[in-house]
């Protein structure tokens, strides 16, 4: 029984295989790494780190706390200390850029905001974006505004084979199906159509589907 924080990942890990042990977390909003485990969040960026490091004794014991629960157990004795290290994060750091309205931004509209509209809206040169964005959100503003595109386009994922990619690249934003096919590969391992072959189960997906309702997938 082990705890663990996962950092914003640029790249695909290897497959986890076919057996899973039981467990239970939290995936947290862009920007939220500081107020619950207390560090910028691209200290974590591509790690995964023992909760104990991270949190000593409190971090050591949390899994094992948990794992005498049941389900509902776990997730409302999860919930709760991460309120409480909410309730005790340290002041957030003033900054004259509005990270976080920013990534709100990006997730809104994963399909249209460019890196050049960011840079606009915040009124800064495109380096200073990015050194201020990285510490708060883990990534730089070009790999979010990808990664947000992606994940508009998990709502295809079980969706079965006959989806119209040509169609769905133009609805996402990308200027080819190649180029679409080349970004899920990367990003996920997998191609478009194999990624709506199977039926997966994940928050990014019930997230991309949830924002499509009422927009039919084109097929």
């Amino acid at each position: 029984m082990q705890g663990w924080a996962i950092g914003a990942l640029r790249t695909v890990g290897a497959p986890a295989g076919s057996s899973h042990s039981e467990m239970v977390g939290a995936y947290l909003q862009p920007g939220a790494t500081s107020a619950v485990l207390h560090l910028p969040a691209l200290e974590l960026t591509d790690r995964l780190v023992d909760l104990e490091d991270l949190w000593g004794a409190e971090g050591a014991h949390l899994a094992e706390d948990l794992a005498d629960l049941d389900e509902t157990g776990r997730v409302d004795g999860l919930e709760a200390v991460l309120l409480a290290r909410v309730r005790s994060a340290p002041a957030a750091q003033y900054l004259r850029i509005n990270v976080l309205g920013l990534a709100r931004w990006v997730r809104a509209q994963p399909t249209s905001i460019s890196v050049r509209a960011m840079v606009a809206a915040a009124g800064v040169s495109r380096q200073h974006l990015a050194r201020v964005f990285r510490p708060v959100i883990g990534v730089g503003p070009k790999r979010y505004c990808r990664l947000a595109r992606f994940q508009a386009g998990l709502a295809y994922a079980g969706a079965g084979p006959n989806v119209n990619w040509a169609e769905a690249a133009a609805d996402l934003g990308y200027a080819d199906q190649s180029h679409m096919i080349a970004e899920f590969r990367e990003l996920s391992g997998l191609s478009p159509d194999a990624l709506a072959r199977e039926r997966w189960f994940h928050p990014f997906i019930l997230e991309a589907r949830s924002r499509s309702v009422g927009h039919e997938l084109r097929r």
